[in-house]
């Protein structure tokens, strides 16, 4: 039987990743994920596997790997709107072994110093905007938005005008890494902001 490491690898920094997953990462046989966390994190010897889009070929390549140390390498945390959801369509929780990782949202939270036990958490990242999402964040006091290339902050922002044009949004961007930002706007400042900005981004909403 396969058995598969899935590492939460952190917001983009290595200071985020755990001892724990690091060790997991150095013995693995085998290592799947994103080109740029291969080309930081993977030894020569290691045999790599580059995520795509395009996941379909994954759990037969996996499969094939029985008896050797996968590690599946998860932008942030694995169960957080990561791999594991897929995974989880192919494989057991007895084939999987999950190691947590720092997601951006509690980054984000942590940047601001403020508690998010009460905050709903959602993601617009490779996802349209519909209505659910839209009335969710409506009743919802405090969210935290995961966006991305195809469905940037602006975007969000010009969707929830209508709805709640004055609440405040701290729009954190590229999390841990050298080109870190946070930006505080309401919601109809941002729809009306001229940069685009197309990295990935939490979008913390303080609607009151």
């Amino acid at each position: 039987m396969v058995k598969i490491t899935v590492v939460g690898v952190g917001p983009g920094s290595a200071d985020y990743i755990s001892p724990l997953a690091m060790s997991c990462i150095e013995r693995a046989d085998v290592l799947v994920g994103g080109r740029r966390h291969l080309e930081a994190l993977a030894r020569p010897e290691q045999e790599t596997y580059p995520l795509t889009a395009d996941l379909s070929g994954l759990p037969a390549y996996l499969r094939r790997q029985a008896g050797r140390r996968v590690v599946v390498l998860a932008t942030g945390d694995p169960g957080l709107y990561g791999i594991l959801t897929f995974l989880r369509q192919h494989f057991t929780a007895e084939q999987l072994q999950v190691i947590p990782g720092v997601s951006a949202v509690q980054l984000a939270f942590a940047r601001l110093a403020m508690p998010w036990q009460d905050a709903l958490i959602c993601s617009v990242h490779g996802r349209d905007i519909n209505d659910a999402v839209l009335d969710q964040l409506k009743q919802a006091r405090k969210a935290a938005v995961l966006t991305g290339p195809a469905c940037p902050p602006r975007q969000l922002a010009r969707a929830l005008t209508h709805i709640m044009p004055r609440a405040t949004v701290y729009l954190c961007c590229d999390l841990s890494l050298p080109g870190e930002r946070v930006m505080m706007l309401t919601v109809g400042e941002l729809a009306q902001l001229g940069e685009e900005i197309t990295s990935n981004c939490v979008m913390v909403i303080i609607n009151e």
